[in-house]
């Protein structure tokens, strides 16, 4: 054997001599019976503070878990969004059992390219740059600002902070923005005669208390400038082409999901109560809004998820821009550019999910890129939905004969920690049908 062949075998002799004794004495615990748990040791967090993760575990040292609670937990830390791969697993260190997480960390400000088609038709698109900032500081923190051109052109700047003080459970979000909104009301265009769009200037200032891992409730102050046609002035909240509006808001949040992006288990809902105007240029008017979600293992990788949503305004003053509207952000598959509006809207989806590829951690090795932005877990499951809705107006009855409602099928496709692709087809009641190509989940 040559010089260099035995300075190999030297070499791995000592990596396999520091890994067996690295080893020795965490013995990896078997995880089928209930484990105690002695001590949390974190690895892989080069940026992330500590307490940003062990905040988000249901348990702490010396309580008793079980291999159904390591599996929650661990998808619980991966949904913080910062984080290409968590791992958890507990091993013995001696005589005390360890729960070792080891995660590692995504590639955390990047720019990102903006596109949304308005009605399917790209004359009608956004299109800009953003810049997002995630686990700012290591204490996931985002900081996002975009600039769009084309439709709806903007200028918006967004920051979140989940932790204010460290060792308190306060959150403080801020964001601000200006839009040149096109219309999306029905009523206001027949008015104005044709299409138009207003300036929309907001500012939103928002304190949150985290109660524990799973109950939530933040306080929003918001000021907004809305300038509108003269032509429809009669519409807006105070018979003027300008409105300036006041707001408070208070949420309530509840969310014992595994994975929040894509849950197979467990309730989300949301409640929020907001007050608009305090009678200032004459604009009084609520918004009340509701938003329940239920996940569900059927049997094996087979899972089902349902949704319940409602938003109403009510008052003495509401301007159109306000109204419930459905064609728009919230649509039913199989209508959705059919635009409805009113004082209310309800909708309700069903989904059955079975993935392709449920979980796969995939990576790329390019020039110049960093591996930690060109890794990600990958999944592809199938779909089939039901989408049901309406809108109806304050005084006036709920009529079956008026609910909209769409079915289909589609594929969902995971890159997490960052985003979804959904490729859809849906039906409406006369067997029409619609392609859907849309970012995000479906809730």
């Amino acid at each position: 054997m040559n010089f260099y062949g035995k300075i190999l075998i030297r070499k791995i002799i000592i990596v396999l001599f520091l890994i067996i004794s690295n080893l020795a004495g965490q013995d990896f615990v078997d995880e089928s019976d209930p484990i105690i748990v002695d001590s949390i040791r974190i690895t892989g967090n080069t940026t992330t503070e500590e307490h940003i993760i062990l905040r988000e575990l249901d348990f702490g040292i010396g309580d008793t878990i079980s291999q159904n609670s390591i599996l929650f937990n661990k998808e619980r830390v991966f949904s913080l969004g910062i984080f290409n791969k968590v791992e958890m697993y507990v091993a013995k260190d001696s005589t005390i059992n360890v729960l070792n997480i080891d995660v590692t960390e995504s590639w955390y400000i990047y720019p990102l390219p903006f596109l949304r088609l308005r009605e399917n038709s790209f004359k009608r698109s956004s299109y800009g740059l953003g810049v997002l900032y995630k686990n700012f500081r290591g204490r996931n923190e985002t900081l996002w600002a975009l600039i769009t051109f084309g439709f709806d052109p903007t200028y918006m700047l967004y920051y979140y902070n989940p932790v204010l003080i460290t060792g308190k459970n306060l959150t403080f979000g801020l964001s601000l923005g200006f839009t040149d909104l096109e219309n999306r009301s029905i009523s206001s265009e027949i008015l104005n005669g044709q299409e138009f769009s207003y300036n929309y200037i907001h500012g939103q200032i928002s304190f949150g208390y985290r109660i524990n891992q799973y109950n939530m409730i933040t306080h929003s102050s918001l000021y907004e400038y809305v300038e509108l046609p003269e032509k429809i002035s009669t519409l807006s909240g105070s018979n003027e082409n300008i409105d300036r509006t006041f707001s408070m808001g208070l949420t309530y949040e509840y969310d014992n999901r595994n994975l929040k992006q894509f849950s197979n288990n467990g309730t989300f809902g949301k409640f929020d109560i907001i007050h608009k105007g305090f009678g200032i240029n004459n604009i009084s008017y609520n918004i009340l809004m509701a938003d329940v979600r239920q996940y569900n293992i059927v049997f094996g990788d087979l899972t089902t998820k349902w949704r319940g949503a409602y938003r109403g305004t009510f008052g003495s003053s509401i301007p159109f821009y306000a109204l419930s509207l459905l064609g728009d952000d919230e649509y039913i598959r199989g209508h959705r550019f059919n635009k409805r509006e009113g004082n209310n809207y309800l909708i309700t989806s069903l989904e059955v999910n079975y993935p392709i590829i449920k979980e796969l951690d995939f990576s790329l090795d390019l020039p110049l890129l960093p591996k930690n932005l060109t890794s990600a877990r990958i999944g592809l499951y199938t779909n089939i939905f039901v989408d049901s809705g309406t809108t109806f107006n304050n005084g006036e009855a709920l009529k079956i004969r008026s609910v909209d409602t769409g079915w289909g099928l589609g594929l969902t496709l995971l890159i997490l920690p960052y985003n979804a692709i959904r490729f859809e087809y849906a039906f409406n009641e006369l067997s029409r049908g619609e392609f859907i190509l849309e970012t995000g989940f479906s809730f």
